[in-house]
């Protein structure tokens, strides 16, 4: 008797020990990817911080990195123009440049939006499988990997957005209808700053379906709070393209270098004179089998992380079945919106990169949230680690058309061209 209560002792003692060994490895590996998300949001920060200082340097200002963010209304009433004559107003009030002021926004805007990630992220369970999540090529690493061509874009005004409310909701026991008339407002203001990002707004109704498990309440507020970006948004894209007198009223007080030379150059103020066929025509002019080729591959790419984590967590057990179908829906709503954007349109590295910056916060929100009821993917091994690594540094996800080759989307494709 005595010995078998030594044996049974001894082995508690050991089984207790298994555990503290297994705890204590789980919280160093959670402190190390802390720390790697720190140095990821740092370094991208640092980068746009850098970007700034190149395009205050610039005689002539940027036609995309800034003419995007100075379309304004000084030649009536144009689609985008609702930043760019606030900017313009605050400038003219302010006394100061409004490119100085653009750029000041810019970056100080990003900052905050990596800020409000850092804090989404930073208890996200460590894993392969959250590791090649949060250190995707299509995600936060996308406007590093792509620098100096990406800058801070308008749709990182959606991207706070989305963050502000997955915090709010994870503060709050209860969502009321005021958080859903901010949100609202923001789409309202973001849709008038770029007209595209209307096809996103399903993923701030995903979170809301997420929170209450159903689409309860504070869903139908949010809806209901959508419907005047929903109209404006229907307007502009039913107005005339805009003419040349608009163009020259937008550029009059800024010249960014398409203003300067516009038979020689084409940004983001005088492409508004554009018509949808001519966009068409425009993106065509650019596609070859090899875009194709690498926009399937790291399209694919790009996607993988996140089937990997839905697999992985099986976040699908984690909602009832009406749950489920409405987030389903309203993504593949969202998907089938952005269709479009591919064809008349260039910039496919920047459509894919919000739809994974949207899902990866969604999951990182849902898995810290609902950490007891998941059923953790175990500790990987080396190699597991290795693959994830591989994954994270083998490819890149192109920001347009003119970008999207092999040697630019592969990089160690190159270096074993170099090697042979």
């Amino acid at each position: 008797m005595r010995r078998c209560h030594l044996d049974g002792w001894a082995k508690r003692m050991q089984a207790e020990k298994s555990l503290s060994s297994y705890q204590a490895r789980h919280n160093s590996a959670q402190r190390w990817l802390r720390l790697l998300i720190f140095g990821l949001v740092s370094s991208v920060l640092l980068a746009q911080v850098y970007t700034a200082i190149m395009l205050y340097r610039q005689p002539v200002p940027d036609e995309w990195l800034l003419g995007e963010w100075l379309i304004n209304y000084q030649g009536g009433f144009v689609r985008r123009g609702l930043l760019g004559e606030i900017i313009l107003q605050m400038a003219r009030w302010l006394a100061v440049s409004p490119i100085t002021l653009t750029i000041i926004l810019q970056t100080s805007v990003f900052a905050l939006f990596l800020w409000f990630t850092f804090l989404l992220l930073r208890h996200t369970e460590s894993s392969v499988i959250t590791f090649t999540l949060l250190f995707s090529p299509a995600f936060l690493l996308f406007p590093l990997l792509a620098w100096p061509h990406v800058g801070v874009c308008k749709e990182v005004l959606f991207g706070l957005i989305l963050a502000l409310l997955l915090l709010a909701l994870r503060a709050s026991p209860r969502a009321t209808a005021l958080l859903a008339g901010l949100i609202g407002a923001g789409a309202l203001i973001v849709v008038l700053s770029h007209e595209m990002l209307v096809m996103f707004l399903p993923y701030l109704l995903i979170a809301a379906v997420c929170y209450e498990q159903r689409f309860g309440r504070f869903s139908l507020h949010l809806t209901i709070s959508f419907i005047p970006a929903i109209m404006v948004a229907l307007i502009i894209f039913l107005m005339p393209h805009a003419s040349t007198a608009t163009v020259d009223a937008i550029c009059a007080a800024l010249a960014p270098r398409d203003c300067a030379n516009p038979t020689e150059q084409l940004g983001a103020i005088t492409f508004l004179a554009k018509t949808t066929p001519e966009g068409i025509q425009f993106t065509r002019a650019f596609t070859t089998a090899e875009t194709t080729l690498v926009y399937l591959i790291t399209g694919t790419l790009s996607v993988a992380p996140l089937i990997a984590t839905i697999i992985g967590y099986r976040l699908w057990q984690l909602f009832p079945g009406r749950a489920l179908a409405w987030v389903s829906g309203l993504w593949a709503l969202s998907l089938a919106a952005t269709v479009p954007l591919f064809i008349v349109a260039a910039d496919y590295g920047r459509f894919i990169n919000i739809h994974v910056t949207c899902c990866t916060l969604l999951m990182a929100w849902i898995i810290q949230a609902r950490q007891p009821q998941l059923a953790c993917p175990a500790q990987s091994s080396i190699r597991w680690w290795l693959t994830g690594i591989l994954f994270v540094t083998a490819w890149r996800l192109p920001m347009w058309l003119l970008f999207a080759t092999f040697a630019n989307s592969f990089p160690w494709l190159s270096l074993l061209e170099l090697s042979k």
